[in-house]
C-alpha cells in the first residue's frame, strides 16, 4: 500500500510539474473599428444624378487583418495582440461609403455592379496603411495612400469618360506610440483623404455637366 501511495504521489507531483510548465497566460487580442466625426457637405444641393460605389481594390501586402509598422530602413513588422475588426480596406470602404452619402454631391448611391446603368461610376485602392516609422528619435506617423478614378457613363452608347483619376496621401502624426495611437491617425488621415475626395469628385461632376450640357446646346 505504501509503494502504491508514494507511486501515485510521484504522478501527482509529476503531473503538477508538467502542467505548470505548458500552461499559459491567455493571450488576448485588441481588435481596432475604423470611426471618425462626419465629414462636411461638399454641397448643399446634390445633383440629380447617381453614382456606383464599388469595392476597394488593395494591395495584396495590406490585405490582413494585422496592423503592419514600417522602418526607415524599409524593414517592418506586425503588431502581435493589436488587429483591424476585419480587413482595413473593407472597414475603409464602410467609411468611404458614408461619406459619399454625406457629401451630398448625388442623388443616389449604390455599390450594385447590376441592374440601371448610373450616371457616374468611382472605383479606389488602398494603396499603402501602415504606421511609418521613418526617424529614431521622432514620432510614428499614421501613412494612408489611395488612390480613385471616377467616371461619367454614357447609358445610350455605354461607354465611359474618365473625369478624375488621382492619388490621395494622408500622414497623421502618432500622438504615442502605440497601437491606439496608430489607428487613430490612420482615422484621421482617411477623415482628411475622404474630405479631399468629396470636394475633388463635386468640381470634377460640376465641370463635366457643364460640358454635356455645352455639347447638347450646339446640336
Amino acid at each position: 500500500m505504501k509503494k502504491l501511495a508514494l507511486i501515485l504521489l510521484a504522478a501527482l507531483l509529476l503531473s503538477g510539474c508538467l502542467s505548470g510548465i505548458f500552461k499559459r497566460d491567455a493571450i488576448t487580442v485588441n481588435y481596432y473599428q475604423i470611426d471618425y466625426p462626419e465629414i462636411a457637405k461638399a454641397c448643399e444641393k446634390p445633383f440629380d444624378l447617381s453614382l456606383s460605389f464599388r469595392k476597394l481594390q488593395v494591395n495584396s501586402a495590406y490585405d490582413r487583418s494585422t496592423l503592419i509598422y514600417m522602418n526607415g530602413d524599409k524593414s517592418g513588422g506586425v503588431y502581435s495582440y493589436d488587429e483591424w475588426l476585419s480587413s482595413p480596406d473593407e472597414l475603409i470602404f464602410s467609411m468611404l461609403q458614408r461619406d459619399l452619402e454625406d457629401g451630398n454631391v448625388f442623388k443616389s448611391l449604390t455599390s450594385r455592379t447590376s441592374g440601371t446603368l448610373p450616371d457616374y461610376g468611382l472605383v479606389g485602392s488602398l494603396v499603402e496603411v501602415y504606421e511609418s516609422r521613418e526617424l529614431l528619435g521622432t514620432k510614428a506617423k499614421a501613412h494612408v495612400v489611395m488612390l480613385f478614378t471616377l467616371t461619367r457613363l454614357d447609358r445610350g452608347s455605354r461607354t465611359s469618360r474618365v473625369v478624375l483619376q488621382k492619388r490621395y496621401t494622408s500622414d497623421t502624426e502618432c500622438v504615442s506610440g502605440d497601437p491606439e495611437s496608430y489607428v487613430q491617425g490612420v482615422c484621421t488621415s482617411l477623415r482628411d483623404i475622404s474630405e479631399r475626395l468629396n470636394k475633388d469628385i463635386y468640381g470634377a461632376v460640376g465641370e463635366e455637366e457643364a460640358r454635356i450640357k455645352s455639347e447638347e446646346e450646339k446640336k
